[in-house]
């Protein structure tokens, strides 16, 4: 908009000037001609006759001299060289009447004079209305532009916001997908955009479908084969005390054990994305309840909390599975003492895992938070790969983040969560 206005105003300008000094030079032509001791030809018709011309020995001083290439001074001369006046320059002088035009003209004798004519349509400098009106057809230009380009991006911003929508997290499992994009009868929506808005409302469908189908399969077969195992278990036990038969009992007891652990950590996962957020849960009671149960010595697990830190828009069971889990693999891949801390950064509650063990690599965190994931220095540590993600889904589902660093030598695993559902935002 600025280089439009930019170009119409120029060409205004210069066309302006190259008419009136058009103008002038036809109106002051004859008494340029009988002042520089040239036959005055007849006045042309409509062309008022000019007044009084000045004459001047040397330079006028204090001029304001005109290029040779600017489009008045070419007019000016053209139109005077027509009328039989040769000038080679021209310049501006202020005075008390208003501003005075100055010719360099040649006499018949070979010589060179100035001569001055004062006449108010001939401006050495830019018009104080020329820049009032360049300065209002810049803001309506631009008021017209931001018009223009805000209806025709108010779709794709619905349809960014649409997508940021999907893609963040949602605090509800099979909640209602948001009203599509108006159609093609709104001037900003174009075909192409309303193409895009039913490619994306399909693709969406289809990954919520096979999430949903995913959980439902997860979960039913971990439910499903608790049964089996359980009754292995039980088979397992009543085995007779004979001799060599105990050492493959609890062999098969142990393997059932990890069975059944790595089934819960399946629907730990499956709870993580489908147990709603709508219970008020005391983050600091919540830990020293974990820590009572469990059975770790006092300098092994401590613990640091206000006596009271609620967050609002949560779940106690997918807390305790967050907090229990990043305990659990402090526990088992990092080294003692270990330290839960729970505190408060303005509106977000934040729960801090310390041990002193290696950590883990840079490179190696977004991978470890994935399902089934597991870092090479625990392929032979009992695991399921689990763990951090279900701890990286719940932080997620309530809009927090998750963050891994190292203080001191001390290796810290930090959830920062939004203590109100407004922190969504």
């Amino acid at each position: 908009s600025i280089a439009l206005v930019l170009v119409f105003g120029s060409a205004f300008y210069v066309e302006r000037n190259r008419t009136i000094a058009r103008l002038a030079a036809q109106r002051w032509a004859p008494a340029l001609r009988a002042a520089a001791g040239l036959p005055a030809p007849a006045q042309a018709p409509g062309i008022a006759a000019a007044g009084a011309v000045r004459t001047s020995a040397g330079r006028p001083p204090q001029a304001l001299f005109v290029r040779r290439w600017t489009p008045r001074f070419v007019i000016l001369r053209d139109t005077l060289r027509d009328a039989g006046v040769i000038i080679d320059q021209v310049a501006f002088t202020r005075g008390t009447h208003g501003p005075t035009t100055w010719v360099r003209v040649a006499m018949p004798d070979g010589g060179r004079r100035w001569l001055g004519f004062e006449d108010d349509v001939l401006e050495p400098h830019v018009l104080r209305r020329l820049l009032l009106a360049l300065a209002l057809s810049f803001a309506v230009v631009s008021w017209a532009s931001w018009l223009a380009a805000r209806r025709l991006t108010r779709p794709l911003v619905a349809l960014r916001t649409r997508i940021e929508a999907h893609a963040g997290p949602r605090s509800q499992a099979g909640a209602p997908a948001p009203e599509p994009l108006p159609d093609t009868g709104d001037p900003g929506t174009t075909r192409e955009i309303v193409a895009i808005e039913a490619a994306w409302r399909a693709l969406t469908e289809r990954l919520d479908r096979q999430e949903s189908e995913r959980t439902l399969l997860l979960a039913g077969v971990s439910h499903d084969l608790r049964s089996p195992l359980a009754r292995i278990r039980m088979a397992a036990e009543l085995l007779p005390e004979a001799e060599g038969v105990a050492t493959r009992r609890d062999t098969i007891v142990r393997n059932v054990d990890v069975a059944d652990r790595l089934i819960a950590s399946f629907l730990d996962y499956v709870r993580a994305s489908e147990l709603p957020l709508d219970q008020v849960v005391d983050l600091a009671a919540l830990v020293r309840r974990l820590r009572q149960l469990r059975d770790e010595p006092d300098d092994a697990l401590t613990i640091e909390a206000p006596a009271r830190l609620d967050v609002t828009h949560a779940h106690e069971l997918l807390l305790e599975r967050l907090i229990g889990n990043l305990v659990d693999n402090a526990m088992r891949h990092g080294r003692p003492p270990v330290r839960i801390r729970v505190s408060t950064d303005r509106d977000d509650a934040l729960v801090d895992v310390e041990d002193h063990g290696p950590g883990i690599a840079v490179a190696e965190q977004a991978r470890l938070t994935q399902a089934f994931a597991r870092g090479d220095h625990s392929r032979g540590t009992p695991g399921t790969g689990l763990g951090l993600a279900v701890v990286q889904q719940v932080v997620r589902r309530m809009s927090g983040v998750l963050s891994f660093e190292t203080v001191d030598g001390v290796q810290r695993v930090r959830a920062r969560l939004p203590r109100s559902p407004s922190r969504r935002d």
